[in-house]
């Protein structure tokens, strides 16, 4: 109510005002435009009142000069129009013989003319009253002539009839000189109050508004004259060439009735179209004047404006043509000329007061909803012709995988949401689902008829080919149409995939899921929380099919969830996605670096370590059994120095094998311990030799190894540890989290530093033994 309030207090005062706002709302708009003329003087070193004086001169010398022009034209064409009376008296003949039925308009004028006759007689006959007579005749009555003289006008009668049309004008002038000289010279100081009033102690949000609106309205009035210019200069010209009387005068006039929204164009062309019809004697100059402003206002409107003004106002064209209607009816034809600058400074206003937000929501162009927003809207409706439009735009600008990450599954998103805060039935969310669904299909037909989908494979060989990816919806129907789109988007890679319901994963029906062919399961849920849902299915599946890669996609995870690998790990996933685009990246470098079983006949061979119980004896012996001396502490330094990496490690072919945790660069990692067959190092304990994997996500002997899946290790470089005999005890091993390159001359380095230690192991073991002691590592690094 007290926003209500102001806005009507705010509105009586502007009409009751308008004899001081007028000329101020005047004087604001010249002063946008001669700001740039004068910190142009500015810079050329004259002082700025100086400045101000000159502009303002130079602005109004122009306004006079074209004022004087448009005055010249304007007596010549009063003094011709008596010449054209007889041109249209003509016209208007040969219409009227010339209209169908021979002289029809000739005849209903008389018709009507004689009716007309007919009615005034009847009413004279019943009102006429007999004349008393002398005799019976009637006296002669003479008509009296009336004759009406106005008296002598006085001096001052004259001076007003003459003056006072004009003082209203004059002064209205007289004060926009004033106002426009006084804020170009207060510019900065006016800035400051206006800040220090509406600013509220926010300085940046009163900043933002004033920069805002000026670079609108500025942006406006220069790109509105140069379209005006472009307009009514060839119009000009076009009429002269034509043979239209006063063809400068209508130039003028149609590039200043441009700055009028919409009505501008039509009133600047009704003159010279009435001109011709008086000048010409035949049609032919009316039909040029009229295709001459038809040309004109299409290329205008086509070209013309989208690349010089396009959206600049930021105003939307009903709220253009309800602000011309406002400040007309408040401030008359002025107010016509003002109201695209007004209405932009009240968007303005609406953007940076959150009172007066409505007003930037109602007037400006910009779109209020999201794009998820207007695609979720019309889905809640069950209007698929809109949602397929707005698919299809989105499409056509981006991509599908872009229109199904940023609008299509946020917009399942919102639908779900919806369904948790409410406890209404659930045909909604089943209409959300199925319209989305029918999107998708919709999406798919658009960019397989897409000529530029040059990459997309025909229907004939998707169906052709196996599907190794498997989209399972977890628990709701809108987990089926986010399936829908994972499926799609890996369709147009040329991955098959298939799409399940979620009752496919029921408990009855888990058991019986046909994993044929299948290398990539996806779980889709649009559940905040959906970790012991996919925990269940994951164990299962993964009891089934070990060799299957399972990705949970958490579509509507908190703002908070980062940690996608804890995330992993708690549902006995794989992957944890939370975006569509890292979903197909991860699904893509899966299935690349895994050979399928029918390209490479068979699958990766297991893991095997022999000879472990010659390895724990030697262990033993050396007295490195379940115990880690500071050798091993040291040495990982060494290494993780000498190879610029964050990770370096001892790893013995125990029954377990350590893994890292975090660690400092330069500095050893603490350790966890999991089963040898799972460990990165036992391939080396099997090669016996350097073993390097310079992206380790890229080697198919440890796309399966936790480290990879865990802790994100991307580079490994092991070399074996052998004692004298031979036997491969273990691994020294360099690992960084990411990519990197491994030369022959760094394989050779590290070899020989896994030899040295192994020497002074084996040395300092032999030492104690001699001595009698126990066969503890005490001694320092080697190499």
């Amino acid at each position: 109510m007290f926003t209500v309030g102001g806005i009507v207090l705010a509105i009586g005062g502007l009409y009751f005002g308008r004899d001081i706002f007028i000329p101020f709302a005047l004087a604001i708009l010249l002063s946008f435009a001669l700001t740039p003329l004068v910190n142009w003087l500015r810079h050329l070193r004259l002082p700025r009142i100086a400045a101000v004086i000159v502009a303002v001169t130079l602005a109004f010398v122009l306004i006079g000069g074209i004022a004087f022009v448009v005055g010249r034209q304007l007596v010549q064409l009063a003094n011709n129009l008596p010449t054209y009376q007889t041109t249209i008296t003509e016209k208007i003949r040969s219409l009227q013989t010339s209209a169908p039925g021979g002289g029809i308009v000739d005849k209903v004028t008389t018709t009507i003319q004689d009716l007309s006759k007919e009615i005034s007689g009847e009413e004279k006959k019943g009102t006429e009253q007999p004349a008393p007579t002398l005799g019976g005749a009637a006296p002669p009555q003479e008509p009296i002539t009336v004759r009406l003289e106005q008296p002598q006008a006085q001096p001052l009668e004259i001076i007003r009839t003459i003056v006072g049309p004009l003082l209203a004008p004059l002064a209205t002038a007289g004060l926009v000189v004033i106002f426009v000289i006084f804020v170009l010279l207060e510019r900065e100081d006016l800035r400051d109050r206006f800040i220090k009033l509406a600013g509220a102690g926010d300085l940046q949000k009163s900043t933002q508004a004033l920069n805002d609106a000026a670079a609108r309205v500025s942006r406006y009035l220069l790109m509105q004259l140069v379209v005006n210019l472009t307009y009514g200069i060839p119009i000009g010209i076009g009429l002269y060439f034509i043979g239209v009387p006063n063809a400068v005068l209508w130039g003028l006039l149609a590039a200043v009735l441009r700055f009028v929204p919409y009505l501008g164009p039509f009133l600047a062309a009704l003159f010279p179209i009435a001109l011709a019809i008086a000048v010409d004697p035949g049609w032919s100059m009316l039909l040029w004047v009229i295709g001459l402003f038809l040309v004109a206002e299409l290329i205008s409107n086509n070209v013309i404006e989208p690349w010089l003004y396009g959206s600049s106002t930021g105003l939307s064209s009903l709220a253009i043509i309800m602000a011309a209607i406002f400040w007309t009816s408040l401030w008359g034809p002025v107010g016509l000329f003002l109201a695209t600058p007004l209405t932009v400074c009240l968007v303005v206003i609406g953007r940076y007061v959150p009172q007066l937000e409505f007003l930037g929501v109602l007037l400006g162009s910009d779109p209020v909803l999201a794009p998820e927003e207007r695609l979720y809207q019309r889905l809640l409706a069950g209007n698929l012709e809109e949602a397929v439009e707005i698919a299809e735009n989105y499409v056509d600008e981006h991509s599908s995988r872009e229109f199904y990450d940023h609008v299509g599954i946020p917009a399942l998103r919102l639908a779900e949401n919806d369904r948790q805060r409410s406890t209404t039935d659930t045909n909604y969310r089943r209409l959300v689902a199925n319209t989305a669904v029918c999107v998708v299909r919709e999406v798919a037909d658009h960019v397989r008829e897409t000529p530029s989908a040059s990459d997309q494979i025909e229907p004939d060989e998707a169906k052709a080919k196996p599907s190794p990816v498997l989209c399972i919806a977890g628990r709701t129907e809108l987990d089926r149409a986010a399936s829908e789109m994972v499926a799609q988007v890996l369709d147009e890679k040329a991955i098959g995939a298939r799409v399940l319901p979620p009752i496919s994963v029921t408990e009855g029906a888990l058991a019986q899921l046909d994993l044929t062919g299948v290398e990539v399961v996806c779980l889709s849920y649009l559940h905040p929380q959906p970790q012991v849902f996919a925990r269940y299915i994951c164990r299962r599946l993964r009891r089934r099919a070990p060799h299957v890669k399972l990705i949970v996609c958490c579509w509507n995870a908190p703002p908070q969830s980062s940690h996608t690998e804890d995330m992993a790990r708690q549902m006995s996933a794989d992957a944890a996605i939370l975006s569509l685009d890292v979903c197909i990246g991860q699904v893509e470098a899966w299935l690349a670096r895994q050979p399928s079983p029918s390209a490479s006949g068979d699958e990766p061979a297991p893991l095997v370590v022999d000879n472990e119980h010659e390895r724990l004896e030697a262990l033993r012996r050396l007295g490195l059994a379940g115990r880690r001396g500071p050798i091993f502490d040291e040495v990982s330094k060494r290494v993780a120095q000498a190879f610029d990496a964050p990770i370096a490690l001892v790893s013995l072919t125990t029954d377990e094998q350590p893994v890292p945790d975090a660690a400092p660069a330069g500095d050893s990692a603490s350790m966890r311990r999991i089963p040898h067959e799972e460990s990165i190092c036992g391939h080396v304990a099997v090669g016996d030799e350097v073993v390097v994997a310079e992206d380790v996500s890229k080697d198919p002997r440890f796309t399966d190894n936790p480290l990879v899946l865990e802790k994100g290790i991307r580079f490994y470089a092991g070399a074996p540890l052998r004692l004298s005999s031979g036997l491969v005890v273990g691994s020294l091993c360099v690992i960084d989290m990411e990519p990197r390159q491994f030369s022959d001359e760094e394989r050779r380095r590290l070899q020989q530093m896994a030899d040295d230690l192994m020497a002074q192991i084996e040395r300092d073991a032999a030492e104690r033994t001699q001595s009698g002691g126990p066969p503890v590592l005490q001694g320092a690094g080697a190499g």
